[in-house]
């Protein structure tokens, strides 16, 4: 079994040294994943056989805080509703669960998760998953789509 590592503790809060005013670098990095996130969703949503019939559960692990801590599920769930608007598909509910370890500054997180939950199509649900990806988190075969930035490189071993 892996050790349980942790990542050095972020700066809370949204002062001049917090991780929301200093994570310019893990942005980027984020932005370069949209065409693939948009791929993968596109693939789940036209394989039925996939799907619980008008459902997705999407996961981020190591959301972090701050700006960027809705980036990849945004991106997920605008690439859902584009997608159904383009083949007049109705919208899956979607439930979108953000996870980072106790530590996180989850206060700001769920400020954030309410700009999510405002939109419509697809139905929107949210949830905090706190922990360490080394252990388990979800239920098996409960997720379809699994997003992580800058905190999978800690992993040394896939957990299913």
């Amino acid at each position: 079994m892996a050790s349980k590592q942790t990542a050095p503790i972020m700066n809370q809060g949204q002062g001049e040294t917090s991780y929301a005013h200093n994570s310019s670098i893990q942005n980027a990095e984020q932005n370069k994943m949209k065409s693939l996130i948009e791929a993968v969703v596109v693939e789940l949503c036209s394989n039925t056989g996939t799907l619980q019939p008008g459902k997705m559960v999407i996961v981020d692990l190591g959301c972090s805080t701050g700006p960027n801590a809705l980036a990849l599920v945004s991106i997920a769930v605008e690439a859902i509703h584009a997608h159904c608007l383009q083949f007049q598909q109705p919208s899956p509910e979607v439930s979108v669960l953000l996870n980072d370890l106790p530590e996180n500054d989850f206060n700001t997180v769920v400020k954030s998760l309410v700009t999510l939950r405002q939109s419509n199509d697809p139905v929107v649900v949210t949830g905090i998953t706190p922990g360490s990806f080394y252990e388990r988190l979800f239920t098996s075969e409960s997720v379809h789509l699994v997003c992580s930035s800058n905190s999978l490189h800690w992993l040394s071993k896939v957990r299913v």
